[in-house]
């Protein structure tokens, strides 16, 4: 059983200005937004809650096929998907950065009365849940990563061409109100051909393109995904901190978001981690191989509880 709840604060999403933000430092208290999020549980189940966070450009519904599955296993899990700010059904900030974005979480967990979780975040998401595991280890019972690591993402260099092609985008068919979304959509996926040449990425940014009020928007706040772009693609500077709860590092053998080189900051970290590479996974590494996926979570999970 799917439990929905959704809080979204509309804002402006027509924009030109880019801007660079500074290196990230802890928020003050009191800045978490409310996120939306739906929460699959089914009598029986047991154990931490399982709170996922998805990437970037991505949404709660991204992991729904998976988080329903799950739910339903032998090994019974209550799974709650999240929005993150600035995404899905979340409100629009002009400020993003891990330690706001970790302050959502815990403000959640402290909504649903969650005491300790069960953390799973994809690519930035597992940034997210980093960060949260590392300045509120008492919240996190174990922490999941999925394809990506606590240093620079290796698209960094590639995103900026793309996020001011969806700008682009939304100029040209902001006012095209007679359009079917699905025209809309595939106009946007050939004019995302000249930055991004996977085809599967292009549709799943496309996928974003909604109709808002006769206007062609981005769901995700694209202004303010560009002007704290420098918070997203790094990762904070953690000194003499560490997260010592058991943590599960999942790639993808195709993927290099997890390579061989980082794995000493990792350990240095995330001491009790373990890392594993799924066979023939890219970079979704849950939608790729969902079953082997699902295989390796599960047996990590009930190591951890036992």
């Amino acid at each position: 059983m799917a439990f929905r709840r959704a809080i979204c604060k509309p804002s402006s999403l027509f924009y030109f200005a880019v801007r660079q933000k500074s290196s990230q430092k802890p928020s003050l208290s009191g800045q978490g937004v409310c996120l939306s999020y739906r929460n699959y549980q089914e009598p029986g189940s047991s154990g931490p809650p399982v709170v996922i966070t998805h990437g970037l450009m991505g949404n709660k519904d991204n992991w729904h096929s998976l988080s329903k599955l799950w739910s339903k296993k032998e090994d019974r899990y209550t799974v709650i998907t999240v929005d993150v700010r600035n995404h899905g059904e979340s409100p629009h900030t002009q400020s993003m950065d891990y330690f706001l974005m970790s302050e959502d979480i815990i403000n959640l967990l402290d909504e649903l009365m969650i005491d300790k979780a069960c953390l799973l975040g994809h690519s930035m998401g597992g940034k997210m849940s980093m960060v949260t595991a590392l300045q509120h280890p008492e919240r996190v019972d174990s922490l999941i990563v999925v394809d990506v690591s606590p240093t620079v993402s290796p698209r960094a260099k590639t995103y900026p061409a793309f996020l001011q092609t969806m700008l682009k985008i939304q100029v040209q068919l902001y006012m095209q109100q007679d359009l079917p979304v699905s025209t809309a959509r595939k106009i946007a996926t050939n004019m995302l051909k000249e930055v991004e040449p996977e085809s599967l990425v292009r549709q799943f940014l496309a996928s974003n393109l909604i109709q808002k009020n006769n206007r062609f928007v981005w769901k995700v706040y694209l202004d303010s995904i560009i002007n704290n772009f420098s918070n997203i693609c790094g990762f904070p500077e953690f000194i003499n901190v560490q997260y010592n709860g058991p943590t599960l590092f999942v790639g993808g053998s195709e993927s290099k978001y997890i390579s061989e080189s980082e794995e000493p900051e990792i350990k240095r970290l995330f001491p009790k981690s373990q890392i594993q590479h799924i066979e023939g996974a890219g970079h979704w590494v849950h939608s790729d191989k969902p079953s082997a996926f699902l295989d390796v979570v599960n047996k990590f999970l009930k190591e951890n509880q036992e």
